[in-house]
């Protein structure tokens, strides 16, 4: 007859070492992704204002998002990458940044995002085109 046996001492060290990688890692990258999605929230907001994203001058879009930066906490500084570019009928406000996370020794992850926002289609925010590139950053 066969014998049921557990898990030997080898087997479960291996199961915890790969379960530690694994909760490191969502402990390291989920506040990440969470203070993008307040950069998201930001841009969102913009569409909600009294005035039309493309009645408003570059630097008020940049004061609006910098002040709901500053209330919700986004210490990013990559978040402060925002450019607005205008065209004839629309503005388009881009902000790309990319976050170095450390994982343990000399092993980091580098997370990229890239969120974007047309005057024109303003529910289809924040996602950008697979081929948009922005222009270069814009001083006001």
């Amino acid at each position: 007859m066969n014998h049921q046996k557990g898990m030997s001492s080898l087997s479960l060290l291996l199961v915890l070492a790969i379960s530690g990688f694994f909760l490191l890692c969502a402990f390291k990258l989920i506040p990440v992704y969470s203070e993008n999605q307040y950069v998201v929230s930001a841009l969102e907001s913009l569409r909600d204002r009294d005035k039309p994203v493309d009645q408003m001058t570059p630097s008020e879009i940049h004061r609006n998002l910098q002040n709901f930066y500053t209330v919700n906490g986004v210490r990013s500084p990559g978040a402060s990458n925002i450019v607005v570019e205008r065209e004839r009928n629309r503005s388009i406000i881009t902000i790309y940044y990319e976050v170095k996370v450390p994982l343990f020794y000399n092993i980091s992850v580098v997370l990229d995002f890239k969120n974007y926002m047309d005057s024109t289609k303003p529910e289809e925010c924040c996602k950008a085109p697979v081929d948009y590139r922005p222009k270069a950053k814009k001083d006001d």
